[in-house]
């Protein structure tokens, strides 16, 4: 009997567009395994299923057209005249939700409430890496290079901009990188290389996020991606990448609309030499096991080409497109990938139900008059 894997995607998120392709390319390759496969898309309402393997199906979204549904026991249910309808019971789910809820473990917690496997990070591996502040002092911790930052809140920020402005030169110096700490796709990111040019990226930032992260901008620089997933009994490092950029920074007009020139997107090997690329594959396997990651991640560098030096920039536990093309040069396709993390997956959930249960007798005994007080 085939496996049935729910394909959850969209959520409220800036980014939820760029869920809605990565789900679409995921469903297609999913068209070349053998999985009975539902594709739910997550979004202001609830959960929506059916008619969604298109991209007319959300330009624009009409919730009417579609099944709303909701997660109930490891089931996904519609409600008809007043009574539950089962609809699609997921022996995994394949999280394609980028930021928000749908990354960072929120759903991930809804789903292991209702026992429900999924090829994605937990509840803590998500939270931790989304918040870009605190994955920082995790990679600290790991004694990892990361660049000079200072982390505020955005309350703050609108209170007293000035303030603020003087806070972070108090302890960075200029050019700075300033962004909202919990988002992704690099959406409210700029450079600021004096105080009205970071004044004006405080308040802008501000509007997207309640906490901002504002760090020193390494002069001379590549940015360097490599992802790796877990096929159940190793991990798989990927190639690296450098993206390339139309102007100072990776914009999301770069990533999503064009802004790089066309063929000139990403150059494969990272252009940063070979001694530098073994490091960032080995920084990406251990970064991997040491915040137990799960399924498709992406890990992005900084690497200052001058000195030599690579530092972590950040974790993305669903990354775009979940990274395939960087598993494409070891000669692993799109569905290969798939595979192995959904039947890491399944494998995942087979080991949770055969855990062995702690028998208790504190109600009973309670319940006969031997209890004590609750410590």
């Amino acid at each position: 009997m085939k496996k049935k894997i729910a394909l959850i995607f969209g959520g409220r998120s800036l980014e939820s567009d760029i869920s809605v392709i990565t789900a679409l390319q995921t469903l297609a390759a999913l068209g070349e395994t053998d999985y009975d496969v539902a594709p739910v898309y997550l979004t202001e309402g609830g959960f929506f299923m059916k008619g969604l393997d298109d991209i007319s199906a959300f330009t624009p979204f009409r919730p009417d057209a579609h099944t709303r549904v909701t997660l109930a026991d490891g089931v996904f249910c519609s409600l008809r005249k007043n009574r539950l309808k089962r609809e699609f019971r997921p022996d995994a789910a394949l999280i394609c939700c980028h930021g928000g809820e749908g990354e960072n473990g929120v759903l991930q917690g809804l789903l292991d409430f209702n026992g429900v496997s999924y090829a994605s990070s937990g509840v803590c591996g998500s939270a931790l890496t989304m918040d870009k502040a605190a994955s920082k002092c995790a990679f600290e911790h790991m004694l990892l290079n990361v660049v000079q930052y200072h982390t505020l809140f955005s309350r703050d920020v609108r209170r007293d901009m000035v303030g603020a402005a003087e806070e972070c030169e108090g302890v960075l110096r200029y050019p700075m990188i300033v962004k909202p700490a919990s988002q992704g796709s690099s959406i409210g990111i700029a450079a600021a290389h004096d105080r009205e040019e970071l004044t004006a990226a405080l308040a802008a930032a501000a509007e997207f996020d309640r906490k901002i992260i504002v760090e020193e901008k390494l002069e001379n620089f590549r940015e360097v991606n490599c992802a790796a997933y877990s096929d159940g009994e190793s991990i798989v490092v990927s190639e690296t990448e450098t993206p390339i950029s139309a102007g100072e920074l990776l914009t999301f007009e770069d990533k999503y609309l064009g802004g790089a020139k066309a063929g000139e997107g990403r150059v494969t090997p990272a252009d940063v030499g070979e001694e530098l690329n073994a490091l960032i594959k080995s920084l990406t396997e251990r970064i991997y096991r040491a915040l137990e990651l799960r399924g498709v991640v992406r890990t992005d560098f900084l690497v200052d080409t001058e000195r030599g030096k690579v530092y972590v920039n950040e974790v993305n536990t669903v990354p775009g497109s979940l990274a395939f093309y960087l598993f494409a040069p070891l000669g692993i396709t799109f569905p290969e990938m798939l595979t192995a993390v959904i039947e890491d997956a399944l494998a995942g959930g087979r080991e949770r139900a055969a855990r062995r249960a702690f028998p208790s007798r504190v109600l009973e005994f309670y319940g006969k008059g031997g209890g004590k007080t609750a410590k």
